[in-house]
């Protein structure tokens, strides 16, 4: 028997509930986001500190000023350097990241800060060929995006009504979302397997099975995945209207900070929900996971 999608979907919102895991998730994607924007704010800091106009753009978002600087920070090199730098060590930690929840899930309970260190580093290597193994359903869905964008944009060359353009252009747009969100859901899916079945070893086998449950259980999969994403993403886009709102200068910065970090925990919390709900639809109704062998000790 299997469990309903209301019930992994319930499941999923209180699992995501974890305040170590949560913290652990922002300190580790602070790492990035440090390395990549200290440079862009050294860049920042030569253009405009000596500016007249500086006590103005620092209170008041000005699009002419956002739209030079853009310009010139785009030949600078150490910038495309610390981009670069920012998104490998993001890829780096994300299965740091996904470990934790996977060992939280495992040990059925929350863990401490050192268990929740602990484990990832258990499932570190796992959680790293899965992302790998991934790429085949990311690289087929990403490829269909391309064209279906492609496609809308010689449409709107040979059309003859811009309504005709516009038509074809929302109609790739959708098409090339679904592919994300279904690659997404699948590679989601196959790190869930991990969380239910304690033995599991390989990344292909888990894609599989999270290939599998896509298809014998879409509409339990994709609902859950789409119901918590949708939640997580209009209140990080409400946390960022609020931090758009909020003047970063003197104690605004900090105020500033600790709001973009609300929004990393919405993320992170998005991400820890969407895991343990597609966990749940695995998992047969009334089964229970049993502890790992390191989960006493932690």
């Amino acid at each position: 028997m299997q469990r309903s999608g209301w019930s992994a979907l319930g499941t999923g919102l209180a699992g995501g509930l974890q305040w170590r895991l949560l913290i652990c998730w922002v300190l580790l994607t602070l790492i990035p986001t440090l390395v990549a924007s200290l440079p862009i704010l050294s860049a920042f800091s030569s253009m405009l500190d000596y500016s007249v106009h500086a006590d103005e753009w620092a209170q008041h978002f000005d699009a002419l000023m956002f739209r030079d600087v853009a310009a010139r920070m785009g030949d600078l090199a150490p910038v495309h350097g610390a981009i670069a730098a920012g998104v490998v060590l993001s890829l780096l930690i994300s299965p740091l990241l996904s470990g934790m929840v996977v060992a939280s899930a495992r040990a059925g309970r929350s863990l401490s800060f050192t268990g929740l260190l602990q484990g990832a580093g258990a499932e570190y290597w796992r959680m790293f060929r899965t992302t790998l193994v991934s790429l085949v359903v990311y690289v087929p869905s990403g490829f269909l995006a391309m064209q279906a964008m492609k496609y809308a944009s010689d449409r709107s060359e040979t059309a003859l009504l811009q309504s005709d353009a516009d038509l074809a252009g929302h109609v790739a747009l959708g098409v090339a979302l679904l592919c994300i969100v279904l690659a997404q859901c699948i590679a989601e899916s196959a790190r869930a397997q991990f969380m239910v079945d304690m033995g599991l070893r390989s990344a292909w086998r888990a894609l599989w099975r999270g290939l599998l449950q896509f298809l014998r259980r879409p509409f339990a999969t994709l609902g859950s995945y789409l119901v918590i994403s949708i939640v997580g993403f209009g209140l990080a886009a409400l946390i960022a209207s609020w931090r758009g709102h909020t003047t970063a200068v003197g104690v605004g910065l900090l105020v500033a900070f600790l709001i973009t970090q609300l929004g990393v925990v919405v993320v992170g919390w998005m991400r820890t929900a969407r895991l343990y709900a597609l966990a749940a639809v695995a998992q047969p109704a009334g089964a229970r996971r049993r502890r790992t062998d390191f989960a006493p000790a932690l």
